[in-house]
C-alpha cells in the first residue's frame, strides 16, 4: 500500500486546487456577481468596493500567524459551503436577493475552512469585515432612507431657527420662503451610516482594546451620521438664504458631502483616541504592552496548536482532489440550476395587457404609460396602468398590474409599501379585508391608508400568482420557491389598486367604492394572469 505523498510547502502545485475552486465559484455564480456589482454601483452602497481590498489587507496582517501557503484541506468546510449554496438557491427562487448575497459570503467562508481548517479562527475579524459585501436589504434601505430624511430635516430646521431663519417643514421639504429645499433619498444620511459603521469596526479593532470600548464606538455612529447630515442640510439652507444657492448644487453639493464625511471620520477618530486614553489611564502603558504581547502570544499558541493537529499529518493528493471536486461540482451544478429554474418555458398562454379593457362596468379608464426609468425598476414583462373614474363619484382609481413571465432576484413583484414610503407618503393604517366575489367565492386583499400633506389615499394590493391570491410578501416568496421546484413555474402578477379619498368622505364609503372596482376587474384577470 502506497504511503500518502506529502507536499512540499513552497511547491507551486499547492495552489492548483484552491485556484480551481475559486475559478469554478466565479464561473458558477457569474450572474450573481453581476447583480452584486449593480447593487454596489448604487450611491448608498459605493463603500462595498472598498471591502475586498480591506479584507486582503487584514489577511496580510495575519500572514505570519496563519501562513497562507500551507493548506490543511479539512472536510469541515463542505458543510457550510453546502448550506450557503442552499441559501443562494432559496434566495434566488424566492427572489430575496440579500439571502443570495449572504450565501455568496458563506461560500467564501466554507472555502477558507476547507483550505485552512481550524486555523480560519485567525480570520474571524477579516471575515466579519468581508460580510459588508452584502448590501442592506432593499426594504430596509428604503425604510431607513425615509426615516433618516425626516430626522435630518427636523434637526436642520432647529439649527436654522437658532440663526433666526424663518423656515417651515413639510415632511422632507424645507420651505425657506424664497425657495424650497427637498431632502431627497441621496441626502438621507444613509451614505454616511454604513461607511461610518465599517470605519468604527476597523478603528476599534486597531486602536481600542476590549469589547466595551468598541461597543461604545459603534453606538456613536448612528447619532453622528444624523448630526453631520443635518449639518450639511443646514449649511445648504444658509447658503440659499444668503443668496448663494449655486453653492449647494452640482459639484459643490457633492464636494460638501465628501467634506462632511471627512468631518464625521475625524470626530470618530477623536472619539476612538479619547476612549483609548481613558482605558490607558486605568491600566497604564505597561498594561497595554502586556495586552498586545498577550495577543501575539495567543495567536502564536493557536498557530502551533493548529500545526500540531493538522500540518504534522501528511496531506495526500486524494484528499485534495476529492475536496476540490466536491466543491467544484457544487458550484457548477448549483450555478446551472439557478439559470434553469427561473424560466418562462412552462408559461401557459395568456392575453397581452395591451387589450385590457378601459371600460369596466360604469368605470371609464384612460391608459397611461410608465417611464423607462421606472419600468426598469419594476422589472415587469407586461403591465397595464390606467386611471379610472365613475360618473357621480368624486374619486379616481389608479390601477397598476405588472406581470412577470418568471420571477427571481431583480425580476419579481414586490409589495408597494416601500415605494409609497420612498415617495413621501406616510402609512396611517394597514389591514386585511375579505371581499365576496359572488359567484367566485371570497378573496383577501391588503388595504392601506396613506397620508401626505392634506391628501389621503386608500391603497390595496394582492399577489395573483399561478391561481393563488396572497397578501403576505413572505408567503408569496415561499410559494415562488415551492412552485419553481414542483411546477417549474414562477410567473405571476401584483394587482395594485389605489383610490383618492376626498374630504368629508367616510372611510366606510371609500372602502365600498374600492371593493366595487375590485369586484369588477376580478372576472377579467384570469385571461391576462393565467392560473
Amino acid at each position: 500500500m502506497m504511503a500518502p505523498i506529502k507536499l512540499k510547502k513552497n511547491n507551486i502545485l499547492n495552489f492548483i486546487f484552491p485556484v480551481s475552486m475559486l475559478t469554478f465559484f466565479i464561473i458558477g455564480y457569474y450572474n450573481t456577481f453581476q447583480k452584486l456589482s449593480i447593487h454596489w454601483s448604487k450611491g448608498d452602497n459605493n463603500y462595498c468596493y472598498l471591502i475586498i481590498p480591506i479584507f486582503l489587507y487584514l489577511c496580510w496582517e495575519e500572514r505570519k500567524y496563519l501562513r497562507f501557503h500551507q493548506f490543511s484541506w479539512s472536510p469541515l468546510g463542505v458543510f457550510p459551503t453546502f448550506l450557503s449554496i442552499t441559501l443562494i438557491i432559496i434566495g434566488e427562487l424566492g427572489s430575496v436577493i440579500t439571502i443570495v448575497y449572504v450565501g455568496i459570503w458563506g461560500c467564501l467562508v466554507g472555502m477558507f475552512i476547507t483550505i485552512y481548517g481550524m486555523r480560519v479562527r485567525l480570520l474571524l475579524f477579516p471575515l466579519l469585515i468581508l460580510f459588508f459585501i452584502v448590501p442592506l436589504p432593499p426594504f430596509v434601505n428604503r425604510l431607513l432612507t425615509f426615516k433618516l430624511k425626516i430626522v435630518a430635516s427636523t434637526l436642520s430646521i432647529i439649527m436654522l431657527r437658532v440663526f433666526n431663519v424663518s423656515v417651515f417643514q413639510n415632511g422632507n421639504i424645507i420651505d425657506l420662503g424664497i425657495s424650497q429645499l427637498q431632502v431627497v433619498d441621496a441626502c438621507s444620511g444613509l451614505r454616511f451610516l454604513m461607511p461610518l459603521l465599517l470605519m468604527s469596526l476597523l478603528v476599534g479593532y486597531f486602536f481600542c482594546k476590549g469589547w466595551g470600548r468598541r461597543a461604545i464606538l459603534l453606538a456613536i455612529v448612528p447619532p453622528l451620521s444624523i448630526f453631520v447630515n443635518s449639518l450639511r442640510i443646514f449649511v445648504t439652507g444658509m447658503l440659499t438664504v444668503k443668496g448663494h444657492p449655486e453653492l449647494a448644487q452640482n459639484f459643490f453639493h457633492d464636494f460638501s458631502g465628501w467634506l462632511i464625511f471627512m468631518v464625521a471620520a475625524a470626530i470618530l477618530l477623536a472619539a476612538a483616541f479619547t476612549i483609548k486614553k481613558i482605558g490607558s489611564n486605568k491600566k497604564g502603558s505597561s498594561g497595554l504592552r502586556l495586552e498586545a504581547g498577550g495577543k501575539d502570544k495567543s495567536k502564536a499558541s493557536l498557530r502551533m496548536d493548529a500545526e500540531d493537529k493538522e500540518d504534522s499529518k501528511a496531506i495526500g493528493w486524494i484528499r485534495q482532489i476529492v475536496l476540490t471536486l466536491i466543491l467544484c461540482f457544487l458550484f457548477t451544478s448549483s450555478g446551472w440550476a439557478l439559470k434553469m429554474l427561473p424560466s418562462a418555458r412552462n408559461l401557459p398562454e395568456r392575453t397581452s395587457f395591451s387589450s385590457f379593457p378601459m371600460q369596466i362596468g360604469q368605470w371609464q379608464g384612460k391608459r397611461h404609460y410608465i417611464s423607462k426609468e421606472i419600468l426598469d425598476q419594476l422589472w415587469a414583462d407586461d403591465y397595464v396602468s390606467a386611471i379610472y373614474i365613475r360618473p357621480g363619484l368624486p374619486n379616481y382609481i389608479n390601477l397598476l398590474i405588472p406581470f412577470y413571465e418568471y420571477q427571481g432576484t431583480r425580476h419579481t413583484a414586490h409589495a408597494p409599501e416601500s415605494c409609497m414610503i420612498g415617495s413621501g407618503w406616510a402609512l396611517f393604517k394597514t389591514s386585511e379585508r375579505l371581499i365576496n366575489m359572488n359567484p367566485h367565492g371570497k378573496i383577501k386583499i391588503m388595504t392601506m391608508t396613506w397620508e401626505k400633506e392634506n391628501s389621503k389615499l386608500l391603497g390595496s394590493y394582492f399577489f395573483f400568482q399561478r391561481g393563488r391570491v396572497i397578501t403576505s410578501p413572505w408567503m408569496n416568496k415561499f410559494c415562488l420557491m415551492w412552485d419553481a421546484i414542483l411546477k417549474q413555474r414562477t410567473d405571476g402578477a401584483l394587482v395594485r389598486v389605489e383610490m383618492t379619498v376626498v374630504p368629508q368622505q367616510s372611510m366606510d364609503e371609500a372602502y365600498s367604492v374600492l371593493e366595487d372596482f375590485i369586484k369588477k376587474i376580478w372576472p377579467i384577470l384570469p385571461e391576462y394572469v393565467p392560473a
